[in-house]
């Protein structure tokens, strides 16, 4: 009867943890890494730096204040836009704010610009940078393997497309979120695509200003070269992930100073999600710019997905 009712008790907290716990918080379907068992200051941010392509490369890490070393945590990569720094990154997202994001630890890379743009450093490649940026991190912490985001700004935003689109590195990633993106080599009409996402369907969310002179929402030319249109960029990305007809796929919502457009492909809710935000220039939509709060809804939307 002992063994009996014990083992009740402990089916009894196992349903419970599968059903009540949030995904931030169960353990129950981590992937837990090497680094797992070391501890680090919590609540702060550090610049590091690792050597990749034979050159020292920057990047500053914020490890928030509920991270415990023996519970793995979600992942989310920043990129800033072209000659910003680690800095400005961190702050027009607050991701380093627990009020915004209280669970993953957030990367914020350095580079003057990021590969993908035409005008980009010719240094080693970025894409191995974030690769061996990646291999360090699940080296020194305690990750969720399947729980890695990419989000970037303006030429940040092109370059997490540029992730998107490549096997390796891309294939770490659960979900992306450019804003402003700015991408230059995803250009079908243009013919500089040649994107091979890793995973099929795969989560992709933009916020776009429709005022947005850097980065035109309806193209096709930008300050440095040619780029897609965002509802063509948006519809390609619908394709990519199964939707035979885009136009039939779209589902629209309309806002005071704001429209959303969701893609639903292959039977999977919401898989490309949009804003286009009226009035709004080359910008991170903030509450003090914008109807909406990007950085909230972008840490919304990496929660509700993780790599199979």
């Amino acid at each position: 009867m002992f063994f009996r009712g014990f083992a009740d008790l402990a089916i009894s907290i196992l349903v419970f943890a599968l059903i009540v716990l949030p995904a931030h918080g169960s353990v129950l379907g981590r992937q837990g890494t090497t680094g797992c068992g070391l501890t680090h200051s919590t609540g702060q941010s550090t610049d590091a730096s690792i050597v990749s392509g034979k050159r020292e490369r920057q990047f500053r890490i914020h490890v928030s204040s509920s991270y415990g070393p023996d519970i793995p945590a979600p992942v989310l990569f920043s990129f800033h836009g072209a000659t910003k720094t680690m800095a400005d990154q961190e702050q027009i997202t607050h991701f380093s704010n627990d009020s915004t994001n209280p669970y993953m630890i957030v990367v914020y890379p350095l580079k003057t610009s990021w590969e993908g743009a035409p005008y980009h450093e010719n240094l080693p490649s970025d894409k191995v940078f974030v690769s061996d940026l990646i291999r360090n991190l699940k080296s020194q912490y305690c990750v969720d393997d399947s729980r890695i985001y990419a989000n970037g700004m303006s030429n940040g935003g092109g370059f997490v497309n540029t992730l998107a689109c490549s096997s390796d590195p891309g294939a770490n990633f659960a979900a992306f979120a450019p804003v402003s993106g700015a991408f230059y080599d995803d250009d079908v009409d243009m013919g500089t695509t040649d994107c091979q996402p890793a995973l099929s369907p795969l989560p992709i969310l933009e916020f776009h200003g429709l005022a947005d002179k850097k980065i035109p929402y309806f193209g096709p030319a930008s300050e440095n070269g040619p780029v897609p249109t965002i509802p063509d960029w948006l519809a390609e990305w619908a394709r990519r992930n199964g939707c035979q007809d885009p136009s039939n796929s779209k589902h629209e919502a309309s806002f005071p100073g704001y429209k959303q457009e969701n893609f639903t492909c292959n039977g999977v809710s919401d898989i490309v999600q949009h804003y286009n935000i009226s009035g709004l220039g080359h910008v991170w939509p903030t509450k003090h710019n914008s109807p909406i709060d990007a950085s909230s809804r972008i840490i919304d939307f990496f929660n509700a997905h993780r790599k199979p």
